[in-house]
This record gives C-alpha cells, structure tokens and sequence, in this order.
C-alpha cells in the first residue's frame, strides 16, 4: 500500500529539480485548485503558496517538488507518515502540532463569512449556531478555536456540509443549500471577484485572524534545518509581500505570463 502511494505522489509530482541530491528535495504537498493560493495550468502549479513556498525552500538551500494532493485531510496524513515533507498555508493548533513542527509565521489569514442572507451584524458566532444556521466548510481545514468549539458540538454536526472544491462552496451559498460559507477571505474575495451575478456578500464578522507557518515533517528537517528555513522567511519578508500583493490585487485568473 505505501508503495502504491508513494508511485501515486511521484506521478503527480509537479516541477521536479532533476539535478538535486535526493537529500536536498523538499516535497511540498499542495491542495486543489483554492484560488489566488493554488492554481494549476494542466500539469503545472502557480500561485501565492507555490511562489512562496518555492522561494522561501530555495533561500534555505533546497529543491522543491510539488505534491498535489486531493485534500487538508489527506495532506496531514501524508505529512504525518513522511510521504510529504512540508505543507504551506497551516494554522496553528494543539493538535497538528503533535503531528509536525511549525515554521516561524510568514503571512496572516483571516477567516471570513459569505452568506446570501440579509446582513445582520453579530458579535460572536453564538447567535447563527442558536438560530440553527447551516454552514459549508473546507474538510480538514481550522476555522479557530471560536468556531471549532461549536463544531465540536455534537448537537452541530447536521448543520455542516463538506465541500472540498471553493466554485462548489460559492455555488451552494449562491444556490441557497446552506446559509453561511466559512472560507479564507482573500480566497474568497480572489473567487467573488470573478464571479458572474449571484447575490453573495461578505459578512462584516471575523472569525478568526491567525498566522500562517509551513508544517514540517519532523523526521526530515533537524532543529538546524528549521532554524535555516526560519531564517529564509525573515530575509525574504520584503519579497513576501510583494507576491502576497499582487495576489491580493488581482482580480481575475492571472494570465499566463505571469506564471514564473
């Protein structure tokens, strides 16, 4: 089974360094299509994520292949049993971190509500559960600790839908099957931007506001090789910005000329 996992990575292995030493190849595991984050152009991946995770593992001194896989679920698995080395774009919590270590941060998310009801403000997340609100989510993805303390809940489970793909989320808020999609808001601002009619807004509520770290497979990178990793997000802060601006501007499927 491992080895039919692993020929299964290797032939979905995206922009491999042919001419690295095996010890120096990062495996980067990257999700599906969650534009401006992760994009693919057939065979190949750009976006934020993939620009900075490139950037930041070469500073540091390593290769990097791209893993695309199908899942956050499926991505920790891999990562906890070596299959992957590091996955970008991770909030941290107790329980990953039993699972990997944690880079230092190197951007912010915020996690946001879109919803086709009526804009009432709230002042916490309390009212839509009491009022038996319906919710469709990104299947192993962390909300924060407001919002995963009420999925907990086992009275809450039928309120929650898993949707793997952001166009499926949109589309069911658009269409009315649930009432609030929970997604990361420049995802889902990048998508709205894009997005021909409907009647989606984006309420004014925070869920969460939280650092973002790559994971890292403990048995592949040393103390040392965090520190050097580390050190390459620090010196690449300016850099970093920079990509996570365009980005943020864009208002539409980048074009292929901006695909590095």
């Amino acid at each position: 089974m491992r080895l039919s996992i692993r020929l299964f990575l290797l032939l979905f292995s995206l922009n491999v360094f042919a001419q690295c030493d095996k010890d120096k190849t990062v495996h980067v595991g990257i999700g599906a299509t969650w534009p401006p984050y992760v994009m693919y152009q057939q065979d190949r991946a750009f976006g934020l994520e993939v620009d900075i995770s490139r950037k930041v593992f070469q500073k540091a001194g390593y290769c990097v292949e791209f893993v695309r896989l199908p899942t956050t679920d499926r991505a920790i698995k891999e990562l906890s049993i070596g299959l992957v080395d590091a996955l970008p774009s991770s909030s941290f919590n107790q329980e990953r971190e039993k699972i990997a270590a944690f880079s230092a941060p190197y951007r912010r998310e915020r996690m946001r509500l879109f919803t086709h009801l009526p804009i009432e403000p709230i002042d916490n997340l309390e009212a839509l559960f009491e009022q038996r609100m319906s919710f469709v989510i990104n299947p192993g993805a962390f909300y924060g600790d407001e919002f995963d303390g009420h999925f907990q809940k086992p009275e809450n489970k039928p309120l929650f839908a898993f949707v793997k793909s952001i166009k499926q989320r949109m589309s069911m808020v658009h269409l009315k099957r649930v009432e609030f999609l929970v997604e990361d808001e420049m995802a889902g601002l990048y998508y709205f931007s894009t997005y021909q009619g409907g009647n989606i807004l984006l309420h004014p509520y925070v869920i969460n506001d939280n650092p973002i770290h790559f994971m890292l497979n403990r048995e592949r990178f040393t103390e040392q090789d965090i520190d050097k990793i580390n050190g390459a997000i620090e010196k690449l802060e300016k850099d970093i910005g920079l990509i996570i601006e365009r980005y943020s501007t864009s208002s539409s499927t980048l074009s292929l000329s901006q695909i590095k």
